[in-house]
C-alpha cells in the first residue's frame, strides 16, 4: 500500500511536468517593474519590439544581385527592413537589420531564425549561388537565443542519459544489484519528473509565471539525481550491512531509523538553502530555487523514508539479486 501511494503521489505530478512551457526570453528573468522591462514596453508601444533587437541577416552575394531585402520585407513576421551595409574591407558582403514585428525574445520570434536563414538561401541559390548555404549568416540577440536553446535542448539529449548511466553502473559496482540498482535509479529519476510537476504548479499558480526558462530542467536534473542517489547510497548501505545480522524486514526498519535523522536533517538544510533563491528578484534562479527546494523535499520525505524501502520489503532477498549474499542464501536453502 505504502509503495502504491507513493508512485501514484509521485506519478501524478509527474504527469503535470508534461504541462511545463519554456522561455528563452531575456527580459522574462527581471521583475515587471525593473526600469528595463518598463523601457522595452514602452518601445514596443511606440515603435515595434523588434526595434529592441533586430535580427543581422549577412550574405555573400559575390558580386550578385539578391533582392533579398525585398524577400525579408515580405514575410510575415517582418516589421521593416534596413538599407544594405556593404562589408569595409569585402564589398560583396552585405548586411541587413531585420526588425521583427514580435517579441524578439520569444519562442515564437525564436522559431523565425530557421525560416529567415532559408530565406537567405534561396535569395543567393536564386541568384546561381550553387553553395548558398555557407555564404549566409544570422547573428543579433534572438538568434544567439536560438543557439543557446537548440545547443540547450540537444545537451539535454545526450547529458541525461549520461548521467543515469554513469550513477547506475557505479551503484551496480557498490551494491552488487541489479535489481536494487534499476529501482533506485527508478525512484530519483520519478522525484525529479515529480518535483518538476510540482515546482511547475507552485511557479506558474502561486508566483504567476507563464513560462519557465528552459535551462532549468537540465541544472536541476543534476542536482536532484545526484543528491537522491546520495541519500539512496547512505540508507541502503545500512540496509544491506544490517540485513547480515537480521531477517530483512527488520534490517529495513532498523537502516531507515538510523540513518533518517541525518537524511532529514540534511534535506531541510538543502532545501532551505535552495529556497533562499526564491527571494532573489532574478526569475530564473527563483525557478530554480523552487524546483530544486521541492524536489529535494520529496526525496527526503517521500521517496526515501516511504517508497525505496517499500520496494526493498516487497521484493524480499530479490532485491540483493545476483549479489553474494542472494546467492549463498540460495545455495543455503537448496543444501
Amino acid at each position: 500500500m505504502i509503495a502504491l501511494v507513493s508512485v501514484v503521489c509521485l506519478a501524478l505530478l509527474a504527469g503535470v511536468s508534461s504541462q511545463i512551457k519554456f522561455t528563452y526570453d531575456i527580459l522574462s528573468s527581471f521583475p515587471s517593474t525593473m526600469e528595463s522591462r518598463e523601457g522595452y514596453a514602452l518601445i514596443g508601444s511606440q515603435f515595434s519590439e523588434g526595434e529592441l533587437a533586430p535580427v543581422k541577416v549577412i550574405v555573400d552575394t559575390g558580386g550578385k544581385e539578391t533582392g533579398l531585402a525585398e524577400k525579408l520585407a515580405n514575410l510575415p513576421y517582418v516589421s521593416r527592413v534596413s538599407e544594405p551595409m556593404k562589408g569595409q574591407q569585402n564589398q560583396q558582403i552585405v548586411a541587413y537589420d531585420v526588425e521583427l514585428a514580435l517579441n524578439p525574445y520569444s519562442l515564437e520570434a525564436l522559431d523565425k531564425i530557421p525560416d529567415l536563414r532559408e530565406t537567405a538561401n534561396a535569395a543567393l541559390a536564386q541568384a546561381g549561388d550553387a553553395k548558398a548555404a555557407d555564404h549566409v549568416w544570422i547573428s543579433g540577440q534572438t538568434a544567439d537565443q536560438y543557439d543557446t536553446k537548440e545547443t540547450g535542448e540537444r545537451d539535454t539529449r545526450l547529458i541525461l542519459p549520461v548521467v543515469i548511466g554513469l550513477i547506475a553502473l557505479l551503484l551496480l559496482l557498490y551494491l552488487r544489484s541489479v535489481v536494487a540498482t534499476a529501482y533506485l535509479v527508478g525512484t530519483v529519476i520519478l522525484s525529479y519528473f515529480s518535483a518538476l510537476g510540482l515546482g511547475w504548479l507552485v511557479i506558474h499558480y502561486v508566483l504567476g509565471a507563464d513560462a519557465i526558462q528552459g535551462s532549468i530542467p537540465l541544472y536541476a536534473f543534476v542536482f536532484l539525481v545526484a543528491l537522491g542517489e546520495d541519500y539512496n547510497i547512505f540508507m541502503i548501505s545500512s540496509i544491506w550491512r544490517k540485513r547480515k545480522e537480521m531477517p530483512l524486514r527488520d534490517a529495513i526498519r532498523e537502516g531507515v531509523g538510523e540513518t533518517g535523522g541525518v537524511i532529514a536533517s540534511a534535506g531541510l538544510i538543502l532545501a532551505g538553502t535552495f529556497a533562499v533563491l526564491a527571494t532573489l528578484p532574478i526569475q530564473v534562479l527563483v525557478q530554480f530555487g523552487v524546483i530544486t527546494a521541492i524536489g529535494v523535499l520529496l526525496d527526503t520525505f517521500l521517496v526515501r523514508p516511504f517508497l525505496v524501502p517499500a520496494i526493498t520489503s516487497l521484493l524480499g532477498d530479490r532485491s540483493f539479486w545476483p549479489g553474494r549474499e542472494h546467492l549463498a542464501k540460495k545455495a543455503k536453502l537448496r543444501g
